[in-house]
């Protein structure tokens, strides 16, 4: 890849004015190999002098640089904006750091605009990623780690629209038997995060009150499908409780059961899987659904 490449792609990106806390500065010399080395560190592959994308097409992602520790040494951020690769709104990021063996390596990745806080986590500037909706990260150690749950901010149209709160939102968390540590929600025993987004406080059975669905993550506790689920309900004492957990990737289907409660396809890996349906105290088995025809008969 030719040098004058790679300087078309060092440019001084714009991060709007929550970035104004630190400076962006021009892009430091490198060699060939090294620039080659941050593009591949960066997400792309390097062929024929041209940057190659996650969705294999011809990309043209675009690098700055800056301090965000503090220390004197500069991290980069790459970002690409390709609707058709990435979906809405079409943007993704790698921020790298230079390891102790000089490579440089990703500490973040995702899809979703990126912007910088003027807060600080174990030194470092939090950044601020949009996409399905705004959430903060914040460094970890050896990394940034990226939430579960959506910032605060987010959640501001839902509120004023369905009276669900923050104060909801924490205690239906903790009527599901999930506990707060180091600003996460974790199961008892601290090996799945839990999380509720703005689009998952919804009135699920039309009734005029709005229920929540909290997502629990984590392999160790759902296998492969790698999550969970709980639809939290308010009862008469306008305590939140549990009225169905799963595991699996709920789909609220048209089709109804008993007092108007949608029946749930429970997804996850595979062609066929298990639909239930409400039936005035619980959800239970109902039917199956396949994606492809004989699926179910070949389980």
């Amino acid at each position: 890849m030719r040098l004058k490449i790679l300087a078309s792609a060092f440019a001084v990106l714009a991060f709007g004015p929550s970035a104004l806390a630190q400076q962006v500065v021009a892009p430091p010399k490198m060699s060939q190999a090294e620039g080659a080395q941050l593009f591949e560190a960066g997400g792309f592959t390097v062929a024929g002098g041209q940057a190659i994308n996650v969705c294999g097409g011809v990309s043209q992602p675009k690098f700055a640089f800056m301090d965000l520790n503090g220390d004197g040494a500069l991290e980069a951020a790459a970002v690409d904006k390709n609707p058709a690769c990435y979906g809405e709104p079409g943007f993704w990021f790698t921020i790298l750091a230079k390891g102790r063996d000089g490579r440089w390596r990703a500490i973040a990745r995702d899809s979703g605009a990126l912007g910088f806080e003027t807060s600080r986590s174990n030194g470092w500037l939090d950044i601020k990623v949009t996409a399905d909706c705004v959430r903060i990260w914040k460094y970890a150690g050896d990394g940034y780690q990226r939430p579960a749950a959506c910032a605060e901010a987010s959640f501001a149209k839902v509120e004023a629209s369905s009276g669900v709160t923050a104060a909801d939102r924490t205690a239906a968390l903790r009527a599901a038997g999930f506990v707060s540590r180091g600003g996460r929600w974790l199961n008892s025993h601290g090996e799945c995060e839990a999380a509720i987004e703005p689009q998952d406080i919804r009135d699920l059975n039309g009734d005029g009150r709005q229920e929540i669905i909290v997502t629990e993550s984590g392999g160790f506790c759902y296998g492969n499908t790698g999550q969970g689920f709980y639809i939290m309900e308010r009862n008469a004492a306008g305590a939140w409780r549990t009225l169905f957990q799963s595991a699996g990737i709920p789909e609220f289907l048209p089709t109804k059961g008993a007092g108007g409660w949608p029946d749930i396809v429970l997804g996850g890996p595979g062609f066929c899987f298990p639909v239930v349906r409400y039936n005035g105290k619980t959800y239970a088995p109902h039917r199956q659904k396949e994606e492809e025809p004989g699926a179910c008969a070949r389980r």
